[in-house]
């Protein structure tokens, strides 16, 4: 097998937080890196088909990365650092920031590091916070929500009071959830698990913070920018 090949394999059980245990295409198993510290609970179950990056090393305990499991007919791709990767080329082509000519990936404001720093002769300067969606959760009247965290999130609320803070120094500022599957029909906090997220994200909002959201569809040939969704906040 040659280094850095993406492979189909078997998703057996999550070892620890960032270590998972899959069955190879030869049917040896190995362990590889979970890029997500979400706990992703409903999507990791044994026995599901699974994409892994493949690329074992001697120096190394894993011999790759998990990057998207199957949920169903739907893939989901478990990689949080994914979503970042792909605005780096993409976020000027999405409409709420079409317009921005330079873009600066983690750029220092505050006491944090946000995800992009946009700017443009005409245009006020922006700053943009990724967050990476991987949950979908049917509401009762049955429309299928995104929903974040799926686990507590300090640094997710101060990211929002930070950029409530840029919004009163002149800065145009956002957060954009990237739903990392094409299957919801709208996007909200899950309050279930961090209320204390949802009552920051509104108050953001309310305080002039832009929300967005948008699906990727998410598949082992290509993953690609899909759709924006509704908020349910």
């Amino acid at each position: 097998m040659d280094a850095d090949q993406n492979m189909r394999v078997t998703f057996l059980e999550r070892l620890n937080r960032f270590v998972a245990h899959v069955r190879l295409e030869d049917g040896t198993t190995a362990q590889v890196h979970v890029a997500s510290s979400g706990r992703m609970t409903e999507l990791l179950t044994p026995g599901i088909p699974a994409e892994i990056t493949y690329n074992p090393r001697p120096d190394k305990k894993t011999a790759g990365t998990l990057t998207m499991v199957a949920n169903g007919d739907t893939w989901v791709s478990v990689d949080t650092g994914f979503p970042g990767k792909l605005l780096r080329t993409e976020i000027t082509n999405l409409p709420p920031f079409a317009g921005y000519t330079r873009v600066k990936p983690e750029h220092k404001y505050g006491d944090s590091r946000i995800d992009f720093f946009l700017t443009a002769d005409d245009l006020p300067p922006c700053l943009v916070e990724v967050k990476s969606v991987t949950s979908v959760l049917p509401d009762p009247d049955g429309v299928r929500v995104a929903r974040f965290p799926d686990a507590p999130t300090d640094r997710g609320a101060k990211h929002l009071r930070e950029l409530v803070k840029a919004t009163t120094e002149g800065y145009r500022s956002a957060v954009l959830f990237m739903i990392q599957r094409n299957d919801a029909d709208a996007m909200g906090p899950w309050d279930e698990i961090d209320p204390a997220f949802g009552a920051e994200l509104r108050a953001a909002h309310a305080a002039g913070v832009e929300v967005h959201a948008w699906c990727l569809c998410v598949a082992p040939e290509k993953t690609v920018i899909a759709r924006p969704v509704s908020l349910r906040l």
